[in-house]
């Protein structure tokens, strides 16, 4: 669940990173109390509607502290996967975002307020989520990986951790799931950002690091002197791969939109090459595969 990884630094989306940066729409917010974030107005390659100015409003709350789902670029915008995802949904099904830049912690208290209709921070699913709100969809089917750099380590399963030294950001779902009691390691980190835990595995104060998929293969990219390996280790179907929006629970034609919109641009090929784009890999299969899993054992 998002709120438990506390995220990327603006730094690791300032010049350290190129995925998919110099050609996405941007989005600028300009610097306000945060109780009265304003909402981020679109500069600088911007993305331009072809909907009618009459078309309806939908106010779209994220975090911009999670690349590469929702980040600030090198020029201060507003970016990410879920930011130009739910710009093509839009257009799809026939409404504008108006795109609010909320710290973590009210995200949900402006849903809850109804200044927002929706939340789209690479939140994943649980059951406490889906008895107050209404949760779309699975938008990106990406579990909770390993990425390590000593190749004599060779993690292929849970079993190969016994004796290896994990880095976690504090107070995350990877911090829970290292815990349980099921889980043999031999020690666990907590560090303030996923950057943290993998610079201190660079220096070989850990073994490995655990995070979100799409953000620690994003920030590993840009490092391939690391050389880095991973290990998947939740499937697909895990509640971490569930990433989902957030809807005001007054509003089930907004869902019915977003999953409409969701298919159509699998259909057409856009998802493919948005997720291509963000994530370095067509998660078209993938995104059905999970489909398919999640509704035989529903």
């Amino acid at each position: 669940m998002k709120q438990l990884y506390r995220v990327l630094p603006v730094m690791l989306s300032v010049g350290l990173f190129g995925c998919g940066n110099n050609n996405t729409a941007t989005t600028t917010t300009t610097t306000a109390p945060e109780s009265a974030t304003p909402a981020v107005t679109e500069t600088k390659e911007e993305f331009v509607s072809k909907l009618p100015d009459s078309a309806p409003i939908v106010r779209v709350a994220t975090e911009a502290n999670y690349a590469p789902y929702d980040f600030k670029d090198e020029f201060g915008n507003v970016t990410g996967f879920d930011v130009e995802l739910m710009q093509q949904i839009g257009e799809d099904q026939g409404f504008k975002i108006e795109l609010y830049n909320d710290p973590w912690e009210d995200l949900f208290e402006n849903l809850d307020t109804k200044s927002r209709d929706m939340i789209a921070a690479g939140t994943t699913y649980s059951e406490e989520r889906a008895s107050k709100y209404l949760l779309s969809d699975p938008y990106v089917p990406l579990p909770g990986t390993l990425v390590y750099v000593n190749e004599a380590l060779n993690i292929n399963s849970l079993n190969d951790l016994s004796n290896v030294k994990i880095g976690v950001l504090s107070n995350s779902a990877q911090f829970r799931y290292f815990t349980k009691d099921d889980t043999t390691i031999e020690s666990l980190e907590e560090y303030p950002t996923t950057f943290a835990a993998i610079q201190a595995m660079a220096q070989g104060k850990v073994d490995a690091v655990a995070s979100d998929s799409g953000v620690i293969r994003y920030t590993m990219n840009e490092l391939p002197e690391l050389q880095p390996k991973y290990f998947d280790y939740e499937g697909i179907t895990s509640e971490t791969a569930r990433k989902v929006f957030i809807v005001d629970k007054n509003q089930p034609e907004l869902l019915k939109k977003l999953n409409t919109g969701l298919q159509d641009l699998k259909d057409n090929g856009t998802y493919a090459n948005l997720t291509t784009k963000w994530f370095g890999t067509d998660l078209t299969k993938t995104a059905l595969e999970q489909q398919q899993k999640l509704s035989a054992v529903e």
